[in-house]
Parts: C-alpha cells; structure tokens; sequence
C-alpha cells in the first residue's frame, strides 16, 4: 500500500481539493441519471455517512462556503450513530438547509435481501421513513440511494433507478463516469488529486466524512475518537437528564459531578466516564497529570508577569527533567505557604499520593482500590484548590519579589537559579542538581548568543 494514501485526510486539504475541483467543473447531483445528453461534463461529491453526521456537517460547511452542492446519503440500519436521535436529526437538517442533497445509504444485508423485487420494496420503505424523520418537503425529498457495504448481489443491480430512486451503482456512472473512494480512510483506486490531474470529462468523488477532520490521523485513531465522542454525548445527555429531573447520579465518588465540570471544562466528562468504566488507575494518573500542569501554569504565570521574567526561561527550566522539581514544592517556597495550606491536606497525604503515582506508573502493584479512591478524590480537591476560582490563590499578595532586572536570557535563568539554590529544603532539591542545571542553562544561553 502507498504509505502517501493514509495522509492528507484533513479539513484543510479537503476545501483545497474541492476548490480545485470547483474551478474545473460543475457540481452536479445524480439528476445525471434522468438525461446523459444533459451533462458532457461533471464532477459528482457523494458523502456516505456510515459513521459521523458531525463531521458530514464540517463537510457542508466547507462546500456552501465554495458554492458547491453535494449529496449526502444516511444509513437508518448503522450501528455508529442513529437518525432518529433528536441532535442527529438536527444536523443532517441542517446539512439539507445548506442546499445539499439528502439520499439513502441502503443496507442490503441487514434485510437479507437477494432479488431486485424485494430491494425495491425495501429501498422504497427506508426512503418514506427517512422523508418523515427529516420532514422533507416534496421538492427536497430523497430522490437517490448508495448500497452500504457492498456485495457481488448489490454490485450486479445496475438499473439507473429502484423504487424510482436514482441508483449512485447505475451502469452508466460505472461505465462513463471516473471515480475515485476513500473507503476505510485510503484512497480507492487513485486519490483524489491523481483523478484531477488525469482531468476526466465525468467524475465521482465519494468519501466518508469520519475521515476528514481537522488534523489528520490514522483511520483507526479516527474511528475510536468517533466512537468515544459519541459516548461521551450518550454520557451527558444521560446525566443531563437526571439533572433536570432533580435525581441523583450515584458514582461512588464523594466529589460532586458538577464539579468535574468546572474544574475540567474539557475532559471532565471523560474523565469521570474513565473512571466509571473501571480504568481507575489511568483516571488517577491523568488527574496527577493535570494536577501538575496546573501548579506549572501557576508557577509561570506569576514568574513572568510579577517577576518579569521570560516565558522561554521559565519554560526551559520547569521543563528540565533531571531537575525533578515539584512545580507544588515551587508554588510553596513561592508563596510561603505550607503544603497543607495550598492543598488542604497535609505533607504526608501528599507524599502518599504521589508512591502511588510512581507505584501506577512503573507497574507495581500494591495500591488498593479503596486506596486510589482517596488518592484521587483528593487530586481533585487539590486542582479545586489551586484553581483561579479558587481564593487561596488569586491574591498573590506576600510574594517575595526575585532579585532580576531586566529581561535577558542570562540574567532571568541567574535570577531564578539563585531562587532555587535559596530554596532548595523546601523543593526537597539538592544544590549539586540545581547547579547542574545552570550549567545546562549556561551552555544553552551561549549556543544562542544569550550571553
């Protein structure tokens, strides 16, 4: 397989082609079918959504923003998403409000169906049923379909219309039509580019819009990033909906699920679903995780706008991992407040709490289920704690100014590193590591021209 068809499936890239595409041809429906005279020359966009109407949504949006009209078939029968959720139906609605078209993504095999007889019946069922989900008007009603998952009994029904619906599989779009697929996130065929630069009179372009995002990935990545999405919307509307009823939402945590909100206000809800589904020591160590970026955001927040000290400096010496500095053991000497008063728990707790991070991480056993409740229940009383919303920290007032004036490389890297030798107890640091690290700083600063 050519490695250079796995790259390129990103949002970008797609209003880059479809405007290519667009300055060459006109886009068309499959109203091609009705007149082949009609149209000596066309290109043809089909979105088959088998797995996500959010990012079929992204894809209108692009192509109402180019002028550009396309089709795009809906799977009843999918296992990955449903038409007759209400937020679903809303946002293949809103795709048919940008001007494109609906059609049908038919399923032949989950009706077990094996003559053309019975597929009319079954195409003509699945179309009224999708007509009344989406309250198409007459004008707007599906008017084509797409075999989902093809077999060698859907391949061979070549008629340009069933149930009087246009056939995307008909004869004469096979025959004279170019086409090109990204079927399970690769090219099919040829890519997209390669059909252009061939520049056919006719082509057909069919893709699924759970490949194309925003940045890139692996097809696989893509479909696990769809399908935990979608559980966590299934998450939320299930929480969403006790809320509104007033009812409790036991987790066996004593931390409130509102506070996972507003403490995490983008991976809260996955967060708490980890721990939920019994991936309790992964929960544990991205808590630790965020725990730490947080008192590092702090650390640099006040070391670059009340020390005037540059983010670069600060981000160099924090970063350095042979230093092993505690950003929390740094935001106490900083504050001169003890651990206690930061996290409302005392040294020893937080001692405990990180040998089971370090037990977790290097694959010991030995921490209790009960143990790691605790241990994690606290992390988020700490992260609530050392929040901007939080009152022990928004008033930085008693901050020990550090003796640096200016902004150069080398005199904020000196300023700090004396900071750290005078503080060295309490960042449970030695001074032989610390003056280590002024001498990485040094021969940094001297490869830049700092000093």
């Amino acid at each position: 397989m050519d490695i250079d068809r796995l790259q390129g499936f990103d949002l970008s890239e797609y209003r880059r082609l479809l405007a290519v595409m667009v300055a060459r041809y006109p886009c068309v429906g499959f109203e091609v079918l009705d007149s082949h005279s009609a149209f000596s020359k066309f290109a043809i966009v089909r979105h088959d959504i088998d797995m996500s109407p959010a990012q079929a949504l992204a894809l209108a949006r692009i192509e109402a923003n180019l002028g550009v009209r396309s089709t795009y078939t809906v799977l009843l029968s999918g296992e990955f998403y449903s038409p007759f959720e209400r937020s679903t139906r809303e946002l293949l609605r809103e795709i048919g409000n940008f001007g494109h078209d609906i059609g049908l993504h038919f399923d032949a095999a989950w009706h077990g169906i094996e003559n053309e007889s019975d597929l009319c019946e079954a195409i003509k069922w699945e179309a009224g049923v999708l007509n009344r989900l989406l309250e198409l008007p007459a004008s707007r009603q599906v008017k084509m379909f797409s075999f989902h998952n093809t077999t060698p009994f859907t391949m061979s029904c070549k008629a340009s219309h069933y149930a009087g619906l246009r056939n995307a599989c008909a004869a004469y779009l096979q025959e004279n039509v170019q086409y090109t697929s990204d079927s399970n996130g690769y090219w099919i065929h040829r890519s997209w580019q390669q059909l252009l630069d061939e520049q056919p009179d006719r082509v057909q372009v069919l893709t699924h819009p759970e490949w194309w995002s925003a940045a890139d990935a692996h097809p696989a990545e893509k479909v696990c990033s769809h399908l935990a999405s979608r559980g966590r919307s299934t998450w939320i509307s299930y929480r969403t909906l006790l809320q509104k009823a007033n009812r409790q939402n036991r987790t066996g945590l004593s931390v409130a699920l509102s506070e996972f909100g507003e403490l995490f206000p983008n991976d809260g809800d996955r967060l708490m679903m980890l721990w939920l589904e019994g991936y309790r020591s992964e929960a544990f160590l991205e808590a630790f995780c965020f725990f730490e970026r947080q008192c590092r955001r702090l650390l640099r927040r006040y070391f670059r706008f009340e020390q005037r000290i540059t983010g670069a400096t600060v981000q160099a010496i924090l970063s350095d991992y042979r230093l092993k500095l505690d950003p929390l053991f740094a935001l106490s000497a900083f504050y001169e407040k003890s651990v206690g008063e930061l996290l409302g728990f005392p040294l020893r707790t937080y001692r405990k709490i990180k040998r089971h991070r370090d037990r977790l991480v290097h694959g010991y056993d030995g921490v209790s289920r009960a143990e790691l409740m605790i241990s994690f229940e606290l992390l988020i009383q700490a992260v609530g704690r050392l929040s901007e919303r939080g009152s022990l920290l928004d008033n930085p007032s008693g901050i020990r100014m550090l003796p640096t004036k200016g902004t150069a490389l080398c005199r904020d890297a000196e300023s700090l590193l004396r900071w750290l030798e005078a503080n060295h107890k309490r960042l449970d640091l030695s001074l032989q590591t610390i003056r280590q690290l002024g001498q990485r700083q040094r021969q940094l600063a001297i490869k830049v021209g700092g000093c």
